[in-house]
């Protein structure tokens, strides 16, 4: 049985930050930041729009797959629990009434 080809999903790299969707790992200058499967997953996706503000309702939707109930505060907690994970809390931005961007200077 022939199996099918795996592609390798690019990673993402931020100048120190590295995202490797595949291995579903990130590294900040060097060391390995353990997050939970949600919380890697919102990071992935707004790294995947870097400098997008996405709504906390497009970023649940397109996590959890299911209709948006409360999912601000749900939102506002994984990035509250990202940012402190990654020690840099300007790399995902709060854009006041809309949502949030991810942004590496």
């Amino acid at each position: 049985m022939k199996l099918p080809e795996i592609k390798r999903l690019p990673i993402i790299q931020y100048h120190d930050l590295v995202i490797d969707p595949q291995c579903h790992t990130v590294a900040l200058s060097g060391e390995e930041i353990i997050l939970f499967p949600k919380e890697f997953n919102a990071l992935l996706l707004l790294a995947h729009y870097p400098s997008w503000v996405l709504t906390p309702t497009q970023i649940y939707t397109s996590i959890w797959h299911e209709d948006p109930i409360d999912c601000n505060h749900i939102i506002r907690n994984t990035v509250c629990q990202l940012r402190r994970k990654l020690g840099n809390v300007d790399l995902i931005q709060t854009v006041t009434g809309y949502g949030y961007k991810f942004t590496y200077r």
